[in-house]
């Protein structure tokens, strides 16, 4: 069995020839035939994972169900499907950091939230549907973020906060993505982006806020893009 796996969705060539170099199997998705098709590819729409041992799948993707079961221990189909329309495109669109769940409770499935409250989770309840979208998890109870409902509560929980500005990040389709979109860490010191974070006007917070955990930030040369979050599978 592979230690451990990223499930990816138009990654860059240079941030897929990395995360197969540093080990990854590479898993991408096909688009969500039920979301809006600009971000059908977005694997944080279809899927969330508790960073331990389960993986919650949107209903119309059980196809990678018997795949995904080589990867983690236990794999949820949740009963919903997907639909076009906000909010019923962000039921798995959550994040886990730690002991910490951000989530909007009035968005996200109810399988998913009630595994996390009966395992003892800090949920912390945020007006952004769009939760993973939003949140680069740094360590356990730091993060960055561009929303600021999601700074706000977080701060609340005593969670070390980067708010950092919106506008910065393409999405094709749509104004402008989201940071979480662009980013995904990928091991206790590295998370990688996809595109170049130093292009990004709060680099500079960003690289310093970085560097007090430790984290080293691994981009590549092109525009910065929200491609649905690179989620690892597995131990960091």
């Amino acid at each position: 069995m592979i230690k451990k796996a990223v499930i990816s969705s138009k990654l860059s060539e240079h941030a897929t020839e990395y995360l197969k170099n540093t080990g990854f199997d590479i898993i991408t998705f096909r688009d969500n035939p039920n979301v809006d098709k600009r971000v059908a590819y977005h694997a944080d729409l279809s899927l969330f994972y508790d960073g331990i041992d389960t993986l919650f799948i949107a209903n119309e993707m059980s196809e990678y169900v018997d795949l995904l079961n080589k990867y983690c221990k236990n794999v949820v189909v949740i009963n919903r499907h997907l639909k076009k329309e906000y909010p019923g495109d962000v039921l798995l669109n959550c994040v886990c950091t730690g002991r910490n769940f951000i989530c909007n409770a009035e968005t996200v499935s109810y399988e998913i939230f009630d595994k996390m409250k009966k395992s003892g989770y800090n949920i912390i309840n945020v007006k952004q549907g769009y939760t993973k979208c939003s949140v680069v998890p740094v360590s356990d109870n730091a993060i960055i973020t561009d929303d600021e409902s999601i700074f706000n509560e977080c701060e609340k929980y005593g969670l070390d906060v980067l708010k950092i500005s919106k506008g910065s990040v393409c999405l094709p389709g749509f104004d402008y993505g989201f940071i979480g979109g662009t980013a995904g860490k990928i091991s206790g010191n590295e998370i990688i982006f996809n595109g170049d974070i130093t292009e990004h006007p709060d680099y500079e917070e960003i690289d310093l806020f970085l560097k007090k955990y430790g984290i080293n930030a691994v981009s590549f040369k092109g525009k910065l893009e929200d491609i649905g979050s690179i989620i690892p599978i597995g131990g960091l």
